[in-house]
Formats: C-alpha cells, structure tokens, sequence
C-alpha cells in the first residue's frame, strides 16, 4: 500500500535528511524529484550537499521549466511510471513555488494588484491540485519536503507576503493529503497526522 509522507520544517531543521532516510528504509526503486535550480554560489553548494547525500541507485529528475499549464507534471509523471519508480523524493515544494512565482516576474512590478494576484493565486494552486492529484494517482509511495515559512516576521515587501501566503496554502492542501505529516523544529520530529 503506497503513501503520502509530508516533512515540514523550517531551514536546516533536518527534514531532507530524515526524507531521504526515509525513502533508503521504503527499499525498492527510488526516484528524486528535485525542483530547485542553481541560481548563484550560495545554492550551487545546498545542490551539491543534497547530491553527495543521494544513493547512486536512485534516479534523479529535474524539473526543467514549471509553468501552470501541467505539461512538466505529466512528463514526471510518466517518466516515474515508465521506470517503475516504488518511491518518490520531491525535495521541495518552497522551491517549486518560488520558481513558480519567478515566471510571473512579480518582482519587476512595483505594485500588484488584487486582480493579478487573485489569478496567480488560483493558477499556482491549481497547480499544486493537479499535482498532488498525479502523485495520488499513482502508487508509488511519495515524500515531500516543504518549508514552514509561515511563522515569522511579515515580510516587508509584497511579493514576499503573496509568497509566503501561497505556501500556507499549499502546505495545507498538502497536509491534507497526506497519510502522515510531521514538523521539525531544531531537528526534533514532531508527528502532526
């Protein structure tokens, strides 16, 4: 019976590494979905941790260039299916957001208005339905890292609050989905569901 396993926690709390121990323990054919993509130094060092941590039997995907038109999800989709994949990886969905986000150039905009941001709103979290609607549809068991970026200060800027307001939503339509869902927090797991 396949799963859906969700890690939260803020940075460096411990939630990729214990993801990938989980994954190791599930056995089987392992897949992992990474959707960050190297953008300066500081996240070409964070790639190259996450690599050297990775068995070498495990596959490794990309996402290449996420829109809201799915095509990337269905390609995932069917490359996992394809090759028989058992367990899937997908370190993080913070990062899917934010290269989400990054296509509507919303930080070249002074000002966003409500309209705008309703419709990204909306597409963005359709994506994520449409995503977790794949996953669920497979029977692969499936682990998802995210950040808890909600706990902070409110960001100064609009953009960061229309950030951090989405992945709010996001983790919680994650949560729901999930068979088990846990928070870590100074590198203490705290099972939530």
């Amino acid at each position: 019976m396949s799963g859906i396993y969700l890690i939260l926690g803020g940075a460096r709390s411990g939630k990729s590494s214990y993801g990938e121990e989980l994954a190791k323990s599930m056995g089987g054919k392992t897949a992992y979905l990474a959707t960050s993509i190297i953008t300066d130094k500081e996240m070409e060092k964070r790639v190259k941790l996450h690599r050297n941590r990775r068995p070498a039997g495990w596959v490794t995907l990309e996402l290449e260039n996420p829109k809201p038109d799915n095509k990337e999800i269905d390609r995932i989709i069917s490359h996992l299916k394809n090759n028989n994949i058992d367990t899937l990886l997908m370190d993080c969905a913070t990062n899917l957001l934010f290269r989400l986000l990054d296509g509507y150039k919303l930080d070249k905009m002074e000002i966003i208005d409500n309209d705008t941001e309703t419709r990204i709103e909306a597409e963005v979290l359709e994506f994520f339905s449409y995503l977790i609607k794949r996953l669920k549809s497979t029977s692969m068991d499936i682990i998802i890292i995210s950040n808890e970026i909600g706990l902070g200060v409110v960001p100064a800027f609009p953009l960061g609050r229309i950030f951090r307001d989405l992945m709010g939503m996001i983790n919680k339509e994650l949560a729901s989905s999930a068979d088990e869902a846990y928070l870590f927090v100074a590198g203490i797991k705290q099972r939530l569901k």
